[in-house]
């Protein structure tokens, strides 16, 4: 009972921090247009690759039914996630985003184009041929209205004099954002989970890899302000520092004998702060 308890307790904590690093995940996806729907998708396919790769037996991959029972999907899920990794052709590039829908269906579904294939400019709700039919068809259950709002909002779609709506870009992302940046963010977000991931199971003490963090509460906004720029000086001089070392090593090599092992490694640093009252990032 005591194990039970235990376990029951433990998985309770990994609950509880998922949710707390969900909230900025979900507000990071939303704002670069990707839905729920993608987003199970995607972690479906992480879920069947981690499993694949970590929970093999004597060194093999791990066979679909383990994988099945490990991630909770069928075994038909993890037979097609598989053969899709395998392809090296994800199914994730496919707009399954509500608004990305929509989008494609004004450029390829039949009767909203013109004769030269280009999107026609649509009424909102009048006749066959409007934005409300176009929305019902590839829009799911959500309102034509808000949908119309949201593809507004995100510059994909205008409003022109004469009330009608005119598709101007194939794509929808909300809060626009430069692919390079979205992707070093993807790998800053990756690196700090896979260093907590380390520590928290590892073996020994002396393997665990440096993860540390200061922090305050009750603090001003004038603070918060002086924090940030205390913070960047002095962040910026070990990260110099830093980066002179590691330029060094690799100008030069060393005298390991590992010398068949390739690393990547480096040392991040950001400051982070949040309304304490409720508790937001």
């Amino acid at each position: 009972m005591a194990g039970a308890a235990s376990e029951k307790s433990a998985k309770s904590a990994v609950i509880s921090a998922c949710k707390s690093f969900m909230r900025p995940l979900a507000r990071f996806l939303v704002r670069n247009g990707i839905g729920f729907r993608e987003f199970a998708e995607i972690s479906k396919e992480a879920y069947v690759e981690v499993v694949s790769e970590d929970y093999g037996i004597r060194g093999r991959k791990t066979n679909i039914s383990r994988a099945a029972v490990l991630t909770g999907l069928t075994r038909k899920e993890v037979s097609k996630i598989r053969r899709s990794l395998e392809a090296h052709c994800s199914e994730l590039d496919s707009p399954i985003g509500r608004p990305a829908m929509v989008l494609d269906a004004w450029h390829h579904a039949e009767g909203f184009q013109s004769a030269d294939g280009r999107p026609m400019d649509l009424t909102f709700d009048v006749g066959p041929i409007s934005f409300c039919e176009l929305s019902k068809v590839s829009g799911g259950d959500i309102p034509p209205r808000a949908m119309l709002k949201e593809l507004i909002r995100a510059g994909s779609v205008i409003k022109m004099q004469d009330d009608k709506l005119r598709v101007v870009s194939r794509t929808f992302i909300p809060d626009t954002a430069d692919p390079d940046s979205v992707q070093l963010a993807g790998q800053t977000i990756a690196d700090l989970i896979s260093t907590i991931n380390h520590n928290l199971f590892s073996e020994k003490s002396s393997e665990s890899i440096l993860e540390r963090r200061v922090y305050g509460e009750g603090l001003s906004a004038q603070d918060a302000r002086k924090f940030r720029r205390f913070a960047s000086i002095e962040a910026e001089r070990v990260l110099e520092m830093l980066n002179d070392w590691i330029t060094t090593q690799q100008a030069f090599g060393t005298n390991d004998d590992d010398q068949k092992r390739a690393f990547r490694l480096g040392l991040g640093v950001y400051v982070f702060e949040s309304d304490s009252g409720n508790g937001k990032s």
